[in-house]
């Protein structure tokens, strides 16, 4: 593996290891008092500080294999206890896997054996060289903690160290020290288990006095920390390891004792709670308990770390797949990763074969979710508190077998060029699609690179990894982007987190003097879908803006393959609100004589109405399209059309935008009245009417939502028709239905 690619797989790591801490950190702001961890002397004696006559009471010894540990700690001889636990820990047969990750990426490990483990590295020696060059790094005590922050120490590790606000967590979850375990089973060399072992005894010595940096909250008791942190130190302590010390095993045992139990009162008496963290801690309760069934409560933490996981496999996941945080990488991948590798663990401890098929039949949704979001470029969208970046193809690969989904291997190789298993690979049934569960549409021409899309996002509010959003859109065209949306920045650190990535201002949608929407209560209403082979159209409105009296409804339709018309009308109770339309886009526009064009190509033509529209040009950051790392971010141009409100007047934004992949593309585009414009192209003219009015010659009528009627150079017309029951032209009727409805067909001739 070359240094430059070497770089880039770390600094991923580093970037996405930022992700996990921010929600944890705000989603858990108090206990229910009848926790115990509320009770300073049970937190101190059961969880932190346990002694070794409480370990040894904690557990059932009665089995005849544990009769020399429950001899030695009967007589009080805890050391010889300890050694005794260790012969039969070694010699216990039980589940040894290891998490096998992409590129070092977070959230693409996946449990396997160690023999799967190194017959990956032997087919991808990338990988191997990437693993064995970071654990080298942690041999030297050079620690990737956090973002960008690389630690370096000399024998003696300061897990006290101050990386930041929120590094500090991060620092805290251990996924740095991956790299530790899987080059100890891909070599066989004991100095990265000796290593590993090293730093959990020093961590061990220290973690009582990690000073917080945010009062609230513990850093390492609390949990995220101890749902992810945890499953490294399985992971090391069940691999063979000739010289681990008896040591060892006493704060191992008591680490997951205290673990489990701090995460069971947490379970237990906070109740379901939707969202990734408690899925991580249950995952975790549930690994402890099945790891370590020699604990008395073990059954009791299995049952509730189960019960957790169906619940939010039920309430968590919308019927199309996808998660309720709506953040298409980071949180739908975690807790995606989460079930994949509990269903892992539950057919090795031959469990729950009924939830494990559910697991099954909910997962494959999820990875039919992400083939519809990915761009054409094998990007995920930056939307809500997700990076952009190419998406871990890994993940697909397993799936395509997992779920046996041979559809799955037709994207992997037409959009991430990838050799795949069968000679003539399926895509897709579908190319554009609507998902109204989770809140997203995706139009697209087909499953090339250089198909045209459009993600829209239209979903309701889930929490603080909301963006201040709606009815926003990207579009990819020719292989490149061409309108973004900017992302979370490099870690939830950034200052800029708050003021500009969230803000409604970073997204392409319309805002009122500069503000952000109301977008908590705030969902797309009034949704329109109509998809065939030559239009794709979405409908809807909001009430993010009524706090300002602005009632605003945006209609999008992509005429196939050529061009969007995004038609935008609002009202407002006042006069001399700014109504703003925002472009962000990584091209840079120039004026041309009928509207807006970039300098690059491929690129776009952008064409807008009113022509006297107020231009406002500026930069922000955004999570980048140059470096397709996840995480990285640069800064983008953007454009903004302001009109001034007149109260109780409507206001209207009409804009074409028109991908082209060289020289840019000549149309014509003319406004005829209210939601009714006239766009011609090569030999075709396109005319669109929205929001049921009627062109003003009279030429339509109709009460339908949209309609297109499409004129070619031998005068033939076709016709679209999206939620209505009538389409009249001068006297004679072209359609009609007795209920709302959409249609398409042919007008013949008068």
């Amino acid at each position: 593996m070359n240094p430059a690619r070497a770089s880039r797989a770390l600094r991923s790591l580093l970037i996405l290891g930022a992700v996990f801490s921010f929600h944890a950190l705000h989603a858990q702001l108090s206990l229910n008092p009848r926790s115990r961890i509320n009770d300073s002397t049970y937190l101190a004696q059961a969880i932190k500080s346990i002694t070794d006559l409480s370990l040894f009471s904690a557990m059932n010894l009665s089995a005849k294999p544990l009769g020399k540990v429950r001899a030695a700690a009967g007589s009080g001889d805890y050391r010889s206890a300890y050694e005794a636990w260790a012969r039969y820990w070694d010699s216990n047969r039980k589940p040894r896997y290891i998490s096998q990750t992409y590129h070092m990426l977070i959230d693409t490990e996946r449990l396997m054996d160690y023999d799967s483990l190194r017959t990956y590295v032997r087919q991808y020696p990338e990988e191997r060289d990437t693993i064995l060059r970071r654990a080298t790094m942690l041999l030297d005590h050079r620690i990737p903690a956090w973002g960008d922050v690389v630690l370096e120490f000399g024998p003696s590790i300061d897990f006290n160290r101050n990386v930041g606000q929120s590094g500090k967590y991060g620092f805290h979850y251990w996924i740095w020290s991956r790299p530790l375990n899987a080059a100890s089973v891909i070599t066989g060399d004991e100095r990265y288990a000796a290593a590993f072992d090293d730093m959990f005894q020093q961590w061990y010595d220290q973690r009582n006095n990690i000073d917080r940096s945010i009062p609230d909250f513990d850093v390492v008791y609390y949990e995220l920390g101890l749902g992810v942190r945890n499953r490294i130190f399985i992971e090391y302590y069940t691999l063979p390891y000739s010289r681990r010390g008896w040591s060892t095993h006493e704060k191992m045992l008591k680490t997951m004792l205290g673990a489990a139990r701090w995460l069971y009162e947490l379970q237990q008496w906070e109740g379901y709670r939707s969202g990734n963290w408690q899925i991580h801690g249950s995952y975790m309760l549930t690994q402890i308990a099945l790891t370590f069934p020699e604990f008395r409560e073990s059954q009791s933490w299995l049952q509730l770390g189960l019960q957790r996981l169906k619940e939010h496999l039920e309430q968590d996941f919308f019927e199309d797949g996808g998660h309720s945080e709506r953040a298409p990488r980071n949180y739908t991948q975690a807790t995606y990763v989460a079930y994949r590798n509990l269903y892992y663990l539950l057919k090795e401890h031959h469990l729950e074969n009924n939830f494990a098929d559910e697991i099954r039949r909910r997962m494959s949704r999820t990875i039919d979710w992400w083939i519809t979001m990915l761009a054409p470029t094998g990007e995920v969208p930056a939307i809500n508190d997700s990076h952009r970046g190419l998406f871990p193809a890994f993940l697909l690969q397993d799936a395509a077998t997992f779920y046996e989904k041979p559809e799955v291997y037709g994207v992997l190789k037409s959009l991430f060029g990838l050799s795949v298993p069968v000679a003539q690979p399926i895509l897709p049934s579908y190319t554009s699609r609507n998902m109204a569960a989770s809140g997203f549409t995706v139009m697209r021409t087909d499953w090339s690179r250089d198909a045209l899309t459009m993600t829209i996002n239209y979903g309701k509010w889930n929490g603080s990894h909301t963006h201040q959003d709606m009815l926003d859109f990207e579009v990819y065209a020719n292989g490149r982007a061409l309108a973004v949306d900017a992302g979370i920045g490099l870690t939830y650190d950034d200052p800029l987190y708050i003021p500009w990535y969230k803000s409604s201002k970073a997204h392409n949608m319309v805002v009122v003097n500069g503000l952000n929407v109301e977008r908590e209560p705030t969902t797309g209403k009034e949704m329109t879908w109509y998809s065939s082979g030559t239009i794709d159209y979405l409908g809807g409105e909001h009430d993010g803006y009524k706090f300002k009296g602005v009632q605003h409804r945006r209609n999008i339709v992509f005429v196939k393959p050529s061009y969007w018309v995004i038609y935008d009308r609002l009202t407002s109770r006042n006069s001399g609100d700014t109504l703003s339309w925002y472009l962000h886009t990584p091209l840079h526009l120039a004026k041309t004589r009928n509207g807006f064009s970039t300098r690059e190509t491929p690129g776009f033509t952008l064409l807008v109405s009113p022509t006297d529209v107020q231009v406002r040009e500026g930069e922000g950051m955004a999570a980048s399209t140059d470096d397709r790392v996840p995480g990285r971010t640069q800064s983008i141009p953007w454009i903004a059309f302001d009109q001034i409100s007149i109260a109780d007047r409507p206001v209207e934004f009409i804009v074409v935008l028109v991908p082209f992949k060289e020289n840019g593309t000549d149309i014509q585009v003319s406004v005829r009245g209210p939601g009714h414009v006239l766009i011609k192209r090569d030999t075709v003219t396109d005319e669109l009417v929205f929001n049921s009015h009627h062109p003003q010659d009279g030429s339509q009528e109709t009460d339908a939502e949209f309609f297109m009627i499409q004129t070619d150079q031998r005068s033939q017309k076709k016709f679209w028709i999206v939620n209505g029951t009538s389409l009249k032209e001068g006297n004679g009727i072209i359609w009609k239905s007795s209920s709302k409805n959409s249609a398409e067909g042919a007008i013949p001739k008068r």
